[in-house]
């Protein structure tokens, strides 16, 4: 009986499985991405390339388990129907919260204007949406941030806002009590937006690339700023032509893909990927190995993530189509002598280990909750047979038809 009832409950899951991952995503660039938990986030975007379209789409990848890159195999799982999703595009996100599973948004653009709310929040234990509000020298609302969470503290600089024209080279600082300070040194960055951000072991947060007054810069010059004694200071690194897009970060290398060498959807960046060794001082850009027969094309304004032993490149702007896209693409960066574009997402021994596991436990935690269930139905239904049976059995021996009250004048 308890492998027939397995047998059903698997089966259960299966279909819920195949109905979950029906989804299938629209085209977008603008949108925002996490890695939380083995579920990799993705938040708004525009989905029109005139970007008058802002959506509030909210949903992500389970990379908990093997994959295809294909639209159709992709676990996808949507969770617009929750309430409070933000519709902004090109803003910033960051991992914060002393467990890491908070995402947090800033900026960003709404259509034709920008949202007055500064900060929202995702709590991914409690699947609730929240907006924050905060105090002190608020920050100018503006887009192309990318904020770092760094020991409690949010780091916001730059940005850019498009209908006043002004690029900022501020350095906002919220702390743990939500008061936001301005940081003004002498020696900061000029402004810019759409540069990339990572916090480095040594506390240093980089900065590198981006946009000043309308024009890419290069990569030769890479900005610190130092959280410990709140200094910032630059470093010459070896000349690359100019890219604009995001760096995830990999034991001590950051990697780039695609972006542009100037304002628009018509100057892709070359070479389409880069890689920056942290390990040298100063940084160097070195020449990497790239295998693969699932190479994408030039992108502009995607996402890039690192996941397990993959990066994971998530739609944006198509150089090739000049459409949106809602593929992904996987490079497998577990050998740092030679990086492969891959089609399928497979976690190694060790995850796979932890993933049966995580799921033989939830099956046995189903399994008993399901067992649990039934046991419990026909415990209550054996209560309520007795039950009538006693009352039929009173019933009959004090038959209120049968019986009356001798009164006067009876």
């Amino acid at each position: 009986m308890m492998e027939n009832l397995s047998y059903i409950l698997l089966l259960i899951l299966q279909l819920f499985t195949v109905f979950a991952y029906s989804y299938s995503p629209n085209p977008r660039s603008g949108h925002l991405s996490a890695f939380i938990n083995n579920k990799l986030y993705f938040i708004s975007g525009s989905t029109t390339l005139d970007r008058a379209v802002i959506s509030n789409d909210f949903f992500y990848i389970d990379c908990s388990m093997n994959f295809n890159s294909s639209i159709d195999s992709i676990p996808y799982t949507s969770l617009s129907y929750l309430n409070g999703i933000p519709s902004i595009d090109v803003a910033g996100s960051s991992v914060v919260g002393p467990y890491n599973d908070i995402i947090l948004t800033f900026g960003g653009s709404s259509g034709g204007n920008y949202d007055y709310q500064l900060i929202y929040t995702f709590d991914t234990k409690n699947s609730t949406w929240n907006t924050l509000t905060t105090y002190g020298i608020l920050p100018p609302i503006r887009k192309g941030v990318r904020p770092v969470f760094s020991y409690g503290r949010l780091y916001a600089f730059g940005g850019f806002n498009n209908f006043n024209g002004a690029y900022y080279n501020s350095l906002d600082m919220l702390d743990t009590r939500f008061n936001w300070s301005n940081i003004t040194l002498s020696n900061a960055p000029p402004g810019r937006d759409g540069y990339v951000s990572a916090l480095l072991l040594d506390g240093n947060i980089l900065y590198l690339g981006g946009y000043v007054s309308e024009q890419t810069v290069g990569l030769d010059i890479v900005y610190l700023y130092d959280t410990n004694n709140n200094l910032w200071q630059n470093m010459l690194v070896q000349l690359l032509k100019a890219v604009v897009t995001l760096l995830p970060f990999k034991k001590n290398r950051l990697i780039i893909y695609g972006g542009e060498s100037n304002r628009g959807y018509y100057h892709a960046a070359f070479p389409t990927l880069a890689v920056l060794d942290l390990s040298s001082n100063p940084f160097t850009w070195i020449s990497q190995e790239v295998s693969g027969n699932f190479i994408p094309p030039h992108l502009l304004l995607h996402t890039a993530n690192v996941v397990h032993n993959y990066m994971i490149l998530a739609y944006g702007f198509n150089y090739q189509t000049s459409l949106l896209s809602n593929d992904i693409y996987l490079l497998d960066i577990s050998n740092d002598s030679e990086y492969k574009w891959v089609e399928e997402f497979k976690l190694n021994q060790n995850q796979n280990l932890n993933r049966i596991q995580s799921q033989n436990s939830s099956l046995t935690m189903s399994l008993g909750v399901f067992i649990g269930s039934i046991i419990a139905a026909v415990v209550s239904t054996a209560s309520l047979i007795y039950g009538i049976s006693a009352f039929y059995k009173w019933y009959k021996v004090n038959d209120a038809s049968n019986k009356f009250v001798a009164t006067p004048g009876t």
